[in-house]
């Protein structure tokens, strides 16, 4: 059986906030209460049905703006969690009422009957101007939006769609521009330099460790070592087996490149600071006596390090749960968003071979869901994706598209700027939507100073919005 590779948005990291058992409770702050928004199931052609819709709200001033956080693909609490700078210090400091919009089709916001016939980003946006439309104190409320990665692209395709609700938006993160890496190389690449930049024989001790798994895969002897020290859940018995062993191994190493902050994080699970500093120290320690299972040994303490923080688990899943691949995301990168992910090895990266197919994965959508990807979509109906933006988002306004230069996905993010109506700000050292979570005294002076701008802009668009509305 050979796995599903990268099916969710977020790679092997989304994976593995089912894989820990994460017994911390959710600090939602007393003055947030959840509300239920009852929508149309279908805005665009009418048809019967409703579907209710979580918000975390927290009430400010009448007369000060409304913020708003455009769910992503999860609960809405998970975001609530790492957007400490929006709950923490933006909101209070502009006494505005905050709300945490969650996405149709995740965490408690499931529509039933279910079908999937209502998940689409235009149903989603209606949600989130409904529903903004009905938290407003009044007319003359200033909106900004805020989103981190999926949510990203929801903040900037909600300005571009419905800048008549919106008075801007900070799309942080955002891959917007991920299905022009047609070969889908530069997530894995972006990783890759990540560990050579840290230490330049980390990449070669990595790349070298999936080369004795490759060389393992013909090698059935091996399996019975191999589950001695991996401790999967499930038995090694076939080639199949080994390459899940890969593609888990290389979640860990892409997990922490992506989540490569300067601060212990518990996003899903704990992480040490610089993880990818951690990770590079025990390949180099393992490394040292070129023996190949010493290297195994090497991933398999990343593996605990990342999929096994609490040390509660007795075996790992390789397959990662991933069932019938009948999920809500799957589905959405089946249908309108097309996120070319593949690997290529040497010179490109550090990883196991897995080129991105985009004929495969339209047979595999056909399959689990009777559907075919559209990759001309998000450009024709957002201005976003393959097409020129500079031609596309010519008269975009207001929208900060800030990006991390650690993070993966910054390959799919906007790096130039476009017109002088929007703002570019790379985060030099930043990692997965640095911004937007809590400030922290190890922050690098990179994210105090992309801050800084994204406020000065919040303060431009709220003055803006005041304006305008004085002059009616």
């Amino acid at each position: 059986m050979v796995p599903l590779f990268f099916t969710l948005f977020l790679g092997v990291f989304s994976k593995r906030l089912t894989r820990l058992n994460n017994d911390e409770p959710l600090e939602i702050g007393p003055n947030y209460k959840t509300l239920w928004f009852t929508e149309q199931l279908d805005h665009i052609n009418r048809d019967p049905g409703t579907i209710n819709i979580r918000v975390l709200f927290s009430q400010g001033s009448p007369t000060a703006p409304l913020f708003v956080y455009t769910g992503n693909e999860g609960p809405i609490t998970q975001f609530y969690q790492m957007t400490g700078w929006l709950v923490g210090t933006l909101g209070p400091q502009y006494n505005a009422s905050v709300a945490f919009i969650e996405h149709r089709y995740y965490g408690e916001s499931i529509p039933s009957p279910f079908s999937w016939k209502y998940l689409s980003t235009d149903q989603v946006l209606w949600d989130f101007a409904d529903i903004i439309q009905q938290l407003k104190p009044s007319n003359s409320t200033p909106v900004i939006v805020f989103g981190g990665s999926y949510g990203g692209m929801l903040a900037a395709y909600f300005r571009v769609k419905y800048p008549q609700f919106v008075d801007g938006a900070i799309a942080s993160s955002a891959p917007v521009l991920m299905p022009q890496d047609v070969n889908g190389t530069s997530y894995a690449r972006i990783s890759t330099n990540d560990y050579f930049n840290v230490e330049r024989d980390c990449e070669g001790n990595i790349h070298n460790g999936f080369l004795i798994l490759d060389n393992f895969i013909d090698r059935p002897l091996t399996y019975t070592a191999l589950e001695n020290i991996f401790n999967p859940c499930q038995s090694i018995q076939e080639q199949g087996d080994v390459l899940a062993l890969e593609d888990f191994i290389t979640g860990a190493f892409q997990d922490m490149s992506q989540l490569d902050y300067p601060y212990p994080a518990n996003v899903g699970g704990l992480l040490p600071g610089f993880p990818v500093n951690v990770s590079c120290s025990i390949m180099s320690q393992f490394s040292q006596n070129e023996n190949m299972w010493q290297a195994l040994m090497g991933f398999a303490q990343i593996n605990n390090l990342v999929y096994n923080w609490t040390g509660n688990l007795t075996c790992f899943d390789i397959y990662g749960g991933e069932g019938s691949g009948l999920d809500p995301w799957t589905y959405q990168t089946c249908t309108e968003l097309i996120f070319p992910l593949g690997q290529y090895g040497l010179p490109n990266d550090m990883y196991p071979v897995r080129p991105w197919n985009y004929q495969q994965w339209a047979k595999m959508c056909q399959g689990l869901f009777g559907v075919q990807p559209r990759p001309d979509w998000a450009p024709i109906n957002y201005g976003m994706g393959t097409f020129d933006v500079n031609v596309t988002l010519a008269s975009a306004s207001n929208i900060v598209f800030s990006y991390g230069t650690l993070d993966p996905w910054g390959g799919g993010c906007i790096q130039e700027p476009i017109n002088d109506q929007t703002t570019v700000i790379g985060i030099k050292g930043g990692a997965h939507h640095l911004d937007l979570r809590t400030p922290n005294p190890r922050d690098p002076q990179s994210v105090i100073y992309a801050r800084s701008r994204e406020v000065a802009m919040i303060n431009q668009w709220i003055g803006q919005a005041m304006e305008k509305f004085a002059r009616y």
